[in-house]
């Protein structure tokens, strides 16, 4: 069955995504027409029990081939329980799924095999699985297109950043703060261009993990950043963490669990849990986090581009201590604001911009973006499956 392009008319697009914390599944409509103009009709997420999270993290720590087979049927189950349960609250009619799916391996960086440059990304989600449970057409496989044509397949919100801080007058660093902290810079007012995007290393990945095992699971992040303001930071154990090689790379790039996750934690906890208090070392993994992020943005974007704003959304924009580190490293002259501010809500900005990503496949538009991946040319992403 071919896909029949929409290039007129409307489109209600169910924007859809799990992260690396691999806690809850957003999903948000939002309604595009021709004109590029959208609007959001809601955000609504879908959280995992604890049985659930626990076995996403086990996959993305390591994974065979049978249980991969496995996951990718298990995770569209778990996207089809997210689409009912949205569609017992919201009434309004879905024309299609964009879909992420929960990425287990992303390895961008080509090894040659037999002769061939190959590279790698396993978002474990069948889309025949999930387009048959919930009778929508599904648009999903983000990321390899862009593979194809050199680039690194992320990040990919830099479309959807475009689309919805685009119009805003200056230079705009759009930054969200998920399992992994990753920025957009727009530049050049409105109609502003995407001139870089990249993962600047950790967001909450590191902290929540030290958050489980200080509490003994009754706590899987540090609430308003409670834990780590209550102590100081090690000076020592951070100067090791910021000599990361990954901070110091020049973008494009793109990161993981795979510098960041649970075997780097377990690493740290081995080599520094009897010389400070869990209170310490979360709050110097909010300090890292802060820090790499800052220095992303005074070392790879303030020279050429120099922001008049940062734009925080993600699960990090509701930690006030670790926004009040990041603020206090950032030149003076820029603002500091939550993405609400513009209308997008802090933790739909990733699931508004897989719908724009899911818009742009339909009406047949290149959404990746070059200076982001490092492609050798815009293409259209995605791969379609019919109800």
């Amino acid at each position: 069955m071919s896909v029949m392009l929409k290039t007129s008319g409307k489109l209600r697009i169910l924007g859809m995504m799990s992260g690396t914390s691999g806690d809850a599944i957003d999903g948000t409509l939002v309604t595009f027409d021709e004109r590029d103009s959208y609007k959001l009709d809601w955000y609504d997420s879908y959280e995992f029990a604890a049985p659930v999270r626990q076995r996403l993290q086990s996959l993305m720590v390591g994974i065979t081939g049978p249980d991969l087979a496995r996951a990718e049927a298990y995770v569209a189950e778990l996207y089809a329980e997210a689409v009912r349960s949205f569609r017992c609250r919201h009434r309004e009619q879905i024309d299609a799924i964009a879909v992420h799916g929960q990425t287990l391996v992303h390895v961008p960086t080509p090894v040659e095999w037999d002769g061939m440059k190959v590279s790698g990304t396993i978002q474990a989600l069948s889309p025949s699985w999930l387009a048959h449970r919930c009778g929508l057409p599904v648009v999903s496989d983000f990321r390899r297109r862009d593979m194809a044509a050199g680039g690194q397949g992320a990040p990919l919100v830099p479309y959807g950043d475009a689309r919805f801080f685009g119009h805003l007058s200056g230079n705009t660093v759009a930054l969200n703060i998920g399992g992994i902290a990753n920025i957009t810079v727009l530049s050049g007012g409105p109609g502003a261009q995407v001139v870089s995007a990249f993962d600047t290393g950790p967001g909450n990945m590191l902290m929540d993990a030290a958050m489980v095992w200080a509490t003994n699971g009754e706590q899987c992040y540090d609430r308003d950043g409670a834990f780590a303001a209550s102590a100081p930071y090690s000076e020592a154990l951070l100067q090791e963490l910021l000599q990361t090689p990954y901070l110091r790379t020049a973008p494009p790039k793109t990161t993981g669990r795979e510098d960041f996750g649970c075997t780097r934690w377990e690493e740290i906890k081995k080599a520094w849990e009897k010389q400070m208090s869990a209170a310490e070392l979360v709050s110097t993994f909010c300090e890292f986090t802060a820090r790499s992020i800052a220095e992303a943005i005074v070392t790879f974007v303030a020279p050429t581009w120099p922001p008049d704003r940062v734009v925080v959304a993600g699960g990090g924009a509701y930690n006030p201590e670790l926004c009040r580190r990041i603020r206090e490293r950032l030149p003076p002259c820029c603002a500091f604001e939550r993405s609400d501010v513009y209308g997008v809500p802090v933790m739909a900005r990733e699931a508004m911009a897989f719908a724009a990503l899911g818009e742009a496949f339909l009406r047949g538009r290149p959404a990746n973006v070059p200076a982001a991946t490092g492609a050798r040319q815009p293409v259209v992403l995605g791969s379609y499956t019919p109800a």
